[in-house]
């Protein structure tokens, strides 16, 4: 009797369980399909039979980039929503709707669904690598370069010279209104990430015989222009801020809690690669960082939710219950918050 209830149990929750991960191999018949990061795919034109196959793949949130009118006989949205998935459109009829508030707008989509099984769509996959391509630069900071490749592993292709032309456009707009910066960035501990300008004498200056306690709250994978993400570049910021001022480096304590989507942040090389398919961009700055004393802890919660092991973390980086506890912690210790 036991026996029989465990098992109807298990039946019942395995779709469950398996709706956490993004059949790929079960999509291959959409046109254009693409994985560019895991649990994402892109792909062209959805017809009502492919409904079914998406869904039973394990998507649960679908963005449309097609307006109406070119599918006049098929209510996507009431389809994907019968199926039980989610249902977003962005239509964007073509190079005329790649604009800020467009890229914007498709950049709350990606960012609203996290990490759960996604599909992306248009007719051929052709807008929904223009607007990452846009996305790359104009909302993570990326170079021109780096973000059409981005682009072309979404579907970019026939939209690509009018991708290359709003960048150049925005590039000049950014060069003629951004003053030049007065001075050259130094490294004081941190080489090649925070960099800051040294003042005149007289300016107020932190100091040099008192603790200073900061706490840095990452949650983002947002990177800066550099591809550092901006949290690490941050503490790397503070602690050459502080070197700047003199302050004794025993005067100075910088924590940074990893959690959310910059949870993987914090992976070795090897779980990075397992999971991503390259070694972690960031271990050599956390190295760094580890070095010259930072304190690093990622949110256990994250780590398991996300699907990594407390052994897939990198050595300088510490397991701690949650972010939530280790903020609440760190704070009640004197730590200044950063957001």
């Amino acid at each position: 009797m036991v026996r029989a209830l465990l098992l109807s149990l298990l039946i019942v929750a395995t779709p469950l369980w398996a709706a956490d991960r993004l059949d790929t191999k079960a999509l291959a018949a959409l046109p254009n399909l693409a994985n560019p990061a895991p649990n994402l795919a892109t792909a062209g034109r959805l017809q009502a039979s492919d409904i079914p196959v998406i869904a039973k793949a394990g998507v649960r949130h679908v963005i449309d980039l097609t307006v109406d009118s070119e599918t006049p006989d098929f209510d996507e949205a009431a389809a994907v929503r019968s199926a039980g998935m989610r249902y977003e459109n962005l239509p964007i009829r073509g190079a005329e709707d790649l604009t800020t508030d467009n890229v914007a707008r498709f950049d709350r989509l990606i960012t609203e669904v996290g990490t759960a099984p996604t599909l992306v769509h248009c007719s051929s996959s052709n807008r929904v690598g223009a607007m990452a391509a846009l996305r790359a630069v104009w909302i993570q900071g990326q170079s021109v370069d780096a973000a059409l490749e981005e682009g072309r592993r979404w579907g970019l292709k026939a939209l690509e010279p009018a991708v290359r032309e709003r960048l150049s456009a925005s590039a000049t707009a950014t060069k003629a209104s951004v003053p030049k910066p007065v001075g050259t960035q130094q490294f004081p501990r941190i080489e090649g990430a925070g960099g800051v300008y040294a003042l005149p004498a007289g300016v107020d200056m932190p100091a040099t015989n008192v603790l200073h306690r900061l706490l840095i709250d990452a949650t983002s994978a947002e990177t800066t222009a550099t591809g550092t993400n901006r949290h690490l570049e941050a503490a790397a910021r503070a602690v050459n801020l502080y070197a700047l001022a003199k302050v004794p480096p025993a005067n100075v304590k910088v924590a940074i809690v990893v959690h959310g989507k910059a949870t993987p942040l914090v992976l070795s090389d090897a779980s990075h690669r397992r999971r991503f398919g390259k070694p972690n961009p960031d271990a050599a700055l956390i190295a760094q960082l580890h070095r010259a004393g930072v304190e690093i802890f990622v949110c256990g919660q994250s780590l398991s939710h996300q699907g990594h092991a407390v052994a897939d973390v990198h050595d300088d980086a510490r397991v701690s219950l949650s972010a939530m506890t280790k903020l609440v912690d760190l704070q009640a210790a004197g730590y200044g918050l950063i957001p």
